[in-house]
């Protein structure tokens, strides 16, 4: 995923390049678009209390939008564009028992395995809405929100499956119980191109009474090179 996430992000500043110079290279037309990268980790809310979880959980984003002045003014603009997010969640104990059940449930690892990790991890495509002011010094603040349509899934396992075998990684795609949507304020904080990032999922990941009601709450930078 993290190179998935990379290459999208080269890919939207490669475009936002050709887009600037066709333009002829002015300033407005820099101003009109945005490109950002989001850096992160994910805190998990409402995790299953027979699992231990990781305290850090690298994810990404990456995004781009269209910028419009609003009535007018030089400082206090509003975004819409299209992006990519993704939320990974790690535990050194728990692993999921089916992910094809009709109910997802995290169960300890069986006695006498020796596992190194599994993961959670869930990708959505997202649209995100920014409201954003921007100082003539080039600190900025913007508020906003995205929503997200679930677009891949899986569970990545690092261990053993018996007490003599090697040490194996099992990947298992397409969970289900998942919420095909996710919808999540957002919040940043920086100067010029680098900024504070937070975000909270309002949605859980997986349906109500079909498992755990996980809410990932992301913090970490964000980068913009436009």
């Amino acid at each position: 995923m993290k190179r998935i996430t990379l290459g999208i992000f080269l890919f939207l500043v490669f475009m936002s390049s050709q887009s600037i110079k066709a333009q002829s290279l002015s300033e407005s037309a820099m101003k009109k678009v945005t490109i950002g990268l989001d850096v992160f980790t994910d805190m998990w809310v409402n995790t299953p209390a027979n699992i231990s979880v990781r305290t850090v959980n690298p994810s990404a984003n990456t995004y781009l939008t269209y910028n419009m002045n609003i009535a007018k003014s030089k400082t206090l603009t509003f975004g819409i564009g299209l992006g990519i997010g993704n939320h990974n969640m790690y535990s050194s104990n728990g692993i999921i028992e089916n992910v094809k059940a009709d109910t997802i449930k995290y169960v300890p690892v069986a006695q006498g395995l020796k596992m190194k990790r599994s993961k959670l991890s869930v990708t959505y495509v997202e649209v995100p809405l920014e409201l954003r002011f921007k100082s003539k010094s080039g600190f900025k603040i913007s508020l906003g929100f995205k929503l997200g349509y679930l677009i891949d899934s899986k569970e990545k396992y690092v261990g053993n499956t018996t007490a003599n075998s090697q040490l194996q990684v099992i990947k298992r795609k397409k969970l289900s119980q998942l919420n095909s949507f996710s919808y999540s304020p957002t919040l940043r904080i920086g100067y010029k191109s680098f900024n504070l990032f937070f975000s909270y999922s309002l949605g859980s990941v997986f349906r109500v009474d079909h498992g755990p009601q996980l809410h990932p709450m992301s913090l970490g930078i964000t980068l913009t090179p436009f």
